[in-house]
């Protein structure tokens, strides 16, 4: 059996209950939660920093502006903060990768312009002979587009299959009744009793009412002629006022 450990023993914990575990040859193994000095967190860092700086740097050539800290923060779309952009564009200038320029208090970094490759006569040509084409190519697709857009909406806007079924069956419904009716014109059946009633009904109902206004313009006609010094007829000409009487 394997001797026991004393309550003393230095590979104990400082509680005395769990032994640290320790390697082949004895070394005690740190039971510590890692911190950022450990070396995985200390690379991971660097290649952050690194990317960030390669970030900044590359945005900056690229466009090949002057830009303050504060302005690649926002082009960049926070993805580096202001105080970062700051130190790194620093960082950049100090290292003669970038030039740096006071401006009202306010630092502005731009590219080595030096380092710029500017495109010859030929190239520049070139580039603005593939512009040209880019842009009739931009404005055929737009025109395509357009179209497309209205063919969508035209199909988006069409009778679905049942919808055309159901109004197939209705103008069918409204055709035979209509065909109906036309035989019964030409057989002389134009118009039933019932029907007949309704229409007298309501031309009487009119006629009425066509009275009882005609009554009431007499009225006002008759006593806007006492003061009128012309005919009456000739203001209602003038106004714009037709009789049944004209």
């Amino acid at each position: 059996m394997p001797p026991k450990r004393s309550k003393g023993s230095d590979n104990e914990s400082k509680e005395g209950k769990f032994p640290y575990p320790t390697t082949a040859s004895g070394d005690r193994i740190s039971t510590k939660a890692p911190t950022s000095n450990h070396w995985p967190f200390r690379i991971c860092a660097i290649k952050r920093k690194a990317s960030m700086h390669f970030l900044v740097f590359d945005y900056l050539v690229k466009t090949n502006r002057p830009y303050s800290a504060n302005d690649i923060s926002s082009q960049l779309h926070n993805q580096v903060t202001a105080a970062a952009a700051k130190k790194i564009l620093n960082d950049l200038a100090d290292d003669g990768k970038i030039s740096r320029k006071n401006n009202n208090k306010q630092q502005i970094f731009y590219p080595v312009q030096a380092e710029i490759e500017v495109p010859n006569v030929e190239e520049a040509e070139e580039e603005e002979e593939s512009i040209k084409a880019m842009e009739e190519r931009l404005a055929t697709l737009k025109d395509e587009n357009k179209a497309l857009s209205s063919r969508l909406n035209a199909l988006n806007n069409a009778l679905t299959d049942d919808q055309m079924r159901e109004r197939i069956a209705k103008l069918t419904l409204e055709t035979e009744q209509n065909d109906q009716r036309l035989k019964q014109l030409r057989a002389g059946e134009v118009i039933s009793p019932q029907e007949k009633k309704k229409i007298d009904s309501e031309h009487a109902a009119m006629l009425k009412h066509w009275a009882t206004r005609k009554r009431i313009f007499k009225t006002i006609s008759d006593t806007i002629a006492e003061g009128y010094p012309k005919k009456i007829k000739d203001l209602f000409d003038e106004i714009g006022i037709e009789t049944d009487e004209d």
